[in-house]
């Protein structure tokens, strides 16, 4: 937990940080940097409940500001409420035809200038679309199955068959 007013951190284990500075990120935007003695960190039971790494200087959790750093939080406890999975559905289903409309037939730039060529283009793409879904449906096409990692893809090994070798 973050005492903002104290401008401590708390771990899981109950231990609070022992410096906590304003920084600024790789990218230039402003971060609090807050740091855990490793003689703390090192025999901790929940130590890989923790953040990530656990260097020579102890742990070290980098936040966001304040407010950043609340409406984060917040926003994270809103999606797992089951009113924002079910709007968050409608939306998953829209990106799989914006992807199909980007890699299938070419969205991402428009052939024409003038909204009412490039709307014309977007409306017959969607009608493209809705063909090509009724065709798989029709013709019993399957869905293109998700992409395999390459270390998914060597899976577990085959037993071996008694007597071979």
């Amino acid at each position: 937990t973050v005492d903002w007013d104290n401008q401590r951190v708390t771990c899981p284990n109950g231990r609070t940080s022992t410096s906590w500075r304003e920084d600024r990120s790789q990218h230039g935007l402003a971060v609090v940097r807050a740091q855990f003695p490793v003689r703390d960190c090192r025999p901790c039971p929940v130590v890989h409940d923790c953040v990530p790494a656990l260097k020579a200087k102890g742990r070290a959790i980098t936040l966001r500001p304040q407010q950043a750093h609340q409406e984060l939080q917040q926003a994270r406890a809103l999606q797992q409420t089951e009113e924002w999975k079910e709007r968050y559905k409608i939306r998953a289903g829209v990106e799989g035809t914006v992807s199909q409309g980007v890699n299938r037939c070419g969205l991402r730039r428009s052939r024409y200038r003038g909204l009412p060529k490039t709307s014309l283009q977007h409306q017959l793409t969607g009608a493209a679309i809705n063909l090509a879904r009724i065709d798989a449906h029709l013709t019993d096409t399957p869905r293109a199955s998700t992409r395999t990692s390459h270390f998914a893809a060597l899976g577990p090994a085959e037993p071996m068959l008694s007597g071979a070798k």
